[in-house]
């Protein structure tokens, strides 16, 4: 790769989390900062629609979207998510065949980033999820997905295809499942969520954007 092709183009993108997931991003260097209009439960791509109450999150003005990438559900909302989505081409030295592997170095990036607010630490161990891991992204632990020490603060999906690989990123600026938990069809999933303890940062979106982008590797 060009001296060029290692910079990191940086976008801020406001709109639906709907209009986003459909946008396909180049195969590139590059974050995305989405600033989403509206609170959205987005439903990992194998995820049965079965799994939330459409008609309740209608009722609650919480919009039901499906991404391209995997994993549970999660929430984003205006001023308490920070959803960054990271590309790269399949070209990049980051790019890693092992899918097991191929998040640990985003991982290792927000653990830099967020040092100012939080010590955290990239988690390296198995992947797990369960019952509650499978309808909720935040019950679970994958390779790279970032931890303050049991409670995630960083949930990390990713797509991956013959151009490259975007990662798709939520941390939480506030944590309130109270709003969004009572979608989940599951009473069991319900009231594990309820009581589930995330790590959270409450800096400014934007702060965290930056920070963010400054610790990416050249």
């Amino acid at each position: 790769m060009t001296t060029a092709s290692l910079s990191w183009l940086r976008h801020d993108w406001v709109g639906t989390a709907s209009d986003f997931h459909s946008k396909e991003l180049p195969a590139e260097r590059a974050l995305w900062l989405c600033s989403t209009e509206n609170p959205t439960l987005i439903l990992g791509s194998t995820q049965d629609q079965s799994d939330v109450l459409v008609d309740a999150a209608e009722t609650s003005g919480i919009e039901i979207v499906r991404r391209r990438s995997g994993g549970g559900a999660v929430y984003v909302a205006p001023g308490e998510s920070v959803w960054l989505d990271i590309t790269i081409s399949r070209e990049d030295p980051l790019w890693q065949d092992d899918v097991s592997a191929s998040m640990l170095w985003l991982g290792d990036v927000f653990v830099q980033a967020l040092q100012p607010w939080v010590y955290a630490e990239t988690f390296r161990g198995t992947f797990h999820n369960g019952d509650v891991g499978r309808a909720v992204c935040f019950a679970s632990a994958a390779p790279g997905e970032v931890f303050v020490g049991e409670d995630k603060l960083v949930g990390i999906s990713q797509r991956r295809n013959r151009e490259g690989a975007r990662f798709q990123c939520v941390l939480y600026r506030q944590w309130n499942p109270v709003v969004w938990g009572s979608l989940i069809a599951s009473l069991d999933v319900q009231e594990h969520v309820r009581n589930m303890q995330v790590a959270t940062v409450a800096a400014p979106e934007r702060d965290i954007a930056d920070a963010v982008m400054s610790a990416l590797p050249r």
